[in-house]
């Protein structure tokens, strides 16, 4: 004789009638996490984008003036570096007859996309003996974030240590 237990029946009736899988509110809860990470998130890589972008382009523009020394002693003529701080450009060009060596745009629409670009003077001349009609500074800047890049008139150039 087998005995059989009325519970046990009633138990298997109940579980086979519920899914298998997440409840609204189980979904809901994980979804609100989801977006609290996320929010805390989202602003630390904005930051760390924008140093970045400021970290290439201080690095960009001291290779730039550190070519442009070199550029005025392999063409023995003198090369004009003009800033543009409203437009966030900087060319060098031969002096006397206004050629165009090379042009670098750090505007917002450009990789760098800098907030401000600001030199200490808008023009500098570099002789073919490597001197500098002037020592200057330029201050790269995005939001909140700044690098400040010297050179000196005998042609060192350095990035402030971040």
């Amino acid at each position: 004789m087998q005995l059989k237990c009325a519970s046990s029946g009633s138990k298997r009736s109940r579980l086979a009638g519920r899914t298998s899988g997440f409840s609204m509110l189980e979904m809901l809860i994980v979804l609100i996490i989801i977006a609290i990470l996320v929010g805390i998130v989202i602003p630390k890589i904005s930051r760390l984008i924008r140093h970045e972008r400021v970290n290439r382009a201080a690095q960009v523009l001291v290779q730039d003036l550190q070519n442009g020394f070199a550029m005025a002693g392999r063409q023995r003529a003198p090369v004009r570096l003009t800033f543009t701080p409203s437009t966030k450009t900087y060319v060098f060009s031969d002096r006397s007859s206004g050629t165009v060596l090379q042009t670098r745009v750090m505007s917002t629409g450009s990789e760098y996309s800098l907030t401000a670009l600001t030199p200490s003077v808008t023009t500098v001349d570099i002789l073919p003996n490597g001197i500098g009609s002037a020592a200057f500074t330029v201050d790269l800047v995005n939001g909140d974030y700044q690098r400040r890049v010297w050179a000196s008139t005998a042609g060192f150039i350095r990035m402030n240590p971040q």
